[in-house]
């Protein structure tokens, strides 16, 4: 398989550097950067990202999109405002039958994501999403990951199991690729909430009683939104949240852990780098009709704290399980 993998981050890198393991894969890593693909090339390392770490040889870079005319597979690993600008300006070169398989997590305003806007805006309907509990970190050191799979054909499921063969990227699968999709958003918000609570009560208890209820609420709001309830409990939903609220790796958490302890400011511009949950909050808080946000507490609690700018993130339990 001739493989692209779009944008040479953290998570780009990672991916790229596993699926090159599988002798059958040829994998190239796109960056616009010249010096990037220099030192891919001519070093096999990616300093920016993982400093002092080697990717495996069989990697190699580019910058130069006529590259891309016989590459069967596009992995977008891009920050989700950049997907659509890039693939419009090289679409042109992709082979007509090329399967496109998004790695990046978002929505857009209009609660559009980011599968259904490559189809839509891009008019290329060959396209799926890979989405689970994996930290890029874990991946360069090869760890057992787990990927969920949302995808439309028989075929796509038997191209993707052919191309992560002999790597450390293992899949469950569902055909709900909004689903799937929306999971990766969802769970942002709530590995917040879940870091405010660690850092203000570091309490098994108060944790998972938060976790199950934030868990109830994903549930209502992915039902509201077209998801299967079922996709829940694959690696993109019970599994990605989990690890999302609970390690110190998540940056969403991290955001949770610095409010919870009072050392947020959101005169800090310093913080924008960890906002995804903030602005799936706000996206959320547009889509989702007031009758429906009454059955989430949570949910209600970060919108008011991030719309108000309010200084403290003040916890009351009887609210929040109200019934």
């Amino acid at each position: 398989m001739n493989i692209l993998v779009l944008g040479a981050g953290t998570f780009g890198t990672a991916i790229a550097n596993e699926l090159a393991i599988n002798k059958k894969n040829n994998v190239i890593l796109f960056s616009r950067s010249q010096d990037k693909v220099r030192e891919i090339n001519q070093n096999s390392t990616n300093q920016n990202f993982f400093p002092n770490k080697k990717l495996t040889k069989e990697l190699t870079a580019t910058s130069d999109i006529n590259n891309i005319k016989y590459i069967d597979i596009i992995f977008i690993a891009l920050p989700s405002s950049k997907i659509i600008d890039t693939l419009f300006s090289i679409k042109h070169n992709f082979k007509k039958d090329v399967l496109i398989i998004n790695l990046s997590k978002g929505l857009y305003k209009d609660g559009i994501t980011i599968v259904e806007s490559i189809k839509k805006k891009i008019d290329i309907k060959n396209v799926i999403t890979l989405k689970g509990p994996s930290f890029a970190v874990e991946i360069m050191e090869h760890a057992e990951t787990l990927l969920t799979l949302g995808y439309s054909t028989s075929n796509q499921y038997r191209i993707v199991i052919k191309t992560i063969k002999n790597t450390s990227l293992n899949i469950d699968s569902t055909k709900d690729i909004l689903g799937v999709e929306v999971l990766s958003v969802l769970k942002n918000i709530y590995a917040l909430f879940i870091g405010v609570i660690d850092a203000k009560y570091d309490s098994p208890n108060t944790r998972f009683m938060f976790l199950t209820k934030a868990f109830s609420e994903i549930r209502i709001i992915l039902k509201f939104l077209g998801g299967k309830e079922e996709t829940l409990f694959l690696g993109c939903g019970f599994g990605d949240l989990c690890l999302t609220s609970l390690n110190d790796l998540s940056r969403n958490r991290t955001l949770g852990l610095l409010i919870g302890k009072d050392f947020f400011n959101f005169n800090d511009n310093s913080n924008n780098t960890i906002l995804e949950g903030v602005r799936a909050i706000m996206i959320m808080n547009n889509l989702l009709p007031k009758e429906l946000k009454r059955r989430l507490p949570i949910f209600n609690k970060l919108n008011n704290f991030f719309s108000k700018k309010k200084q403290k993130f003040e916890i009351d339990f009887k609210q929040l399980f109200k019934t």
